[in-house]
């Protein structure tokens, strides 16, 4: 199944966002037409995309980033 980034935020982790949730919802969709079981590509695409979210989080959310 093809999903977008809006629907695989919905249905499969809501905490992903923007950018995120379109390079997991991709990721995972590359990994089903290669043949890997949904599940396992959901779960991976998930995995890649908290670490995603949660890196530019860490790059923008600076608390001197504010001060400038």
């Amino acid at each position: 199944m093809p999903w977008t980034g809006k629907q695989f935020a919905k249905k499969h982790n809501s905490k992903l966002h923007g950018q995120a949730a379109s390079k997991a919802a991709s990721m995972a969709t590359a990994m089903v037409k290669e043949g890997v079981p949904e599940g396992i590509a959901i779960a991976t695409a998930n995995k890649h995309g908290n670490k995603m979210q949660s890196r530019r989080k860490t790059l923008y959310d600076h608390p001197r980033s504010s001060n400038r």
